[in-house]
C-alpha cells in the first residue's frame, strides 16, 4: 500500500463517518474539485459546490470508491444568478461530450443520494433541481427534476395526456417539461408542466435512489419520456420533449446535475432574512448510453461490471 494511501485510511480512523473530508483525495490522484470529464462548474465557485467524497472516510458511495458530493449553503452563488432569486451547486455537460442529437433515443442512469434536503410546502420551497435536460442559451430546460412543496400540483385533474406517470398520489420529486410550459403557457389542466412523480424525497433521506432515464428529445408527437425508480416504472410520457423554438438554440442537448435552487423569492417572502437550509447531496455511477444495458446501475451491478470511479 502505498505511502498516500495509508495516510489517508490513517486519517479515516480519527475523523467521524458521518463527516466526509476534504483532505483525503490524494489517494485517488486527482484534484478532488476536478469536474468529472467532459463537465465543468456552472456558476458554483466555492470548493465545498462539488467535491469527490471518498468511501475510506465513511462517505456514502453507491459502488466503488468515491461518489459526487454538491453542497448548497446560503449565499452560495456566482455569475448571472448574484442578484437573482437562485442560487446554485451544479455541474453541466461541455461541448467536449454529446449524449445524442434530437430525435435519436438516449438513455442515463445515475444513483443519487439525499444527505439533508428537507421536503418543503408551497410557502417556502426552494424550487430546487436535481437534473436538467436544456438545448443552452435562452432555451428553458426541456426536461428538469424538481421538487416541489408536498402541497403542490395538480395530480388530480390535469389532463391524461399530460400527467403520464403511473403514480400521482405521492412523490415531491417530479419531472417538469419546462420548455414546453413556457411555450404554449401550461396552466393548471396541464399541470404547470408536471408530468410524473418519482419519489419522496424527505423518505428517501440517507438512502439511495437508482434512476434510468428513457427519452429521444423530440419537438413531434414522436417523443417519449421513461423514468424508473429503483426497478419500477414512474413516468411515461409519450409526446413533444422540445417546443419548437428550442431548436434554433442547437441540436444538441446539454445536460446539468448537482442541487439548482431556482427560486428563493418564496422562501424569503415568508422567512425574510432566515438562513436557508444546508444542502447536500451525492450522486454516483452516471452513465449515458444507447441502451438501458449501457446505463442501468442495478443491472450493471448485476453483472458484475466495474463501478464508475
Amino acid at each position: 500500500m502505498g505511502a498516500t494511501r495509508l495516510g489517508a485510511l490513517l486519517l479515516a480512523l480519527f475523523l467521524p463517518a458521518c463527516v466526509p473530508s476534504f483532505s483525503d483525495f490524494d489517494a485517488f490522484g486527482r484534484d478532488p474539485e476536478q469536474a468529472p470529464r467532459g463537465y465543468e462548474r456552472f456558476f458554483s465557485p466555492y470548493p465545498h459546490n462539488f467535491r469527490y467524497a471518498s468511501k475510506a472516510l465513511g462517505a456514502p458511495v453507491r459502488r466503488g470508491e468515491r461518489s459526487e458530493r454538491y453542497e448548497l449553503r446560503t449565499g452560495d452563488c456566482g455569475g448571472s444568478d448574484c442578484g437573482n432569486p437562485r442560487y446554485r451547486a451544479e455541474i453541466r455537460l461541455t461541448s467536449e461530450r454529446e449524449i445524442g442529437k434530437v430525435g435519436t433515443e438516449t438513455w442515463f442512469g445515475w444513483s443519487f443520494y439525499n444527505s439533508s434536503i428537507p421536503s418543503f410546502t408551497r410557502r417556502d420551497s426552494l424550487r430546487l433541481v436535481f437534473g436538467q435536460w436544456t438545448m443552452g442559451g435562452d432555451a428553458s430546460p426541456a426536461i428538469r427534476l424538481i421538487q416541489l412543496g408536498t402541497d403542490e400540483g395538480n395530480w388530480k385533474t390535469c389532463r391524461p395526456a399530460i400527467c403520464s406517470g403511473p403514480e400521482r398520489e405521492a412523490g415531491d420529486v417530479v419531472v417538469q417539461l419546462e420548455d414546453l410550459r413556457r411555450t404554449f403557457d401550461w396552466g393548471e389542466q396541464e399541470n404547470e408542466g408536471y408530468v410524473c412523480r418519482l419519489f419522496d424525497m424527505a423518505a428517501n433521506r440517507g438512502r439511495w435512489v437508482d434512476l434510468v432515464m428513457q427519452t429521444n428529445f423530440s419537438q413531434t408527437t414522436d417523443g417519449y419520456l421513461r423514468i424508473w425508480v429503483n426497478g419500477s416504472l414512474k413516468c411515461d410520457y409519450a409526446g413533444p420533449i422540445l417546443s419548437p423554438r428550442s431548436l434554433f438554440e442547437g441540436n444538441q442537448p446539454g445536460h446539468r446535475r448537482g442541487i439548482f435552487s431556482s427560486y428563493t423569492t418564496r422562501w424569503t417572502e415568508t422567512y425574510g432574512t432566515r438562513p436557508k437550509p444546508t444542502l447536500v447531496a451525492y450522486y454516483d455511477e452516471f452513465r449515458i448510453g444507447a441502451t438501458r444495458e449501457d446505463v442501468d446501475p442495478r443491472w450493471i451491478e448485476a453483472e458484475g461490471r466495474a463501478p464508475l470511479d
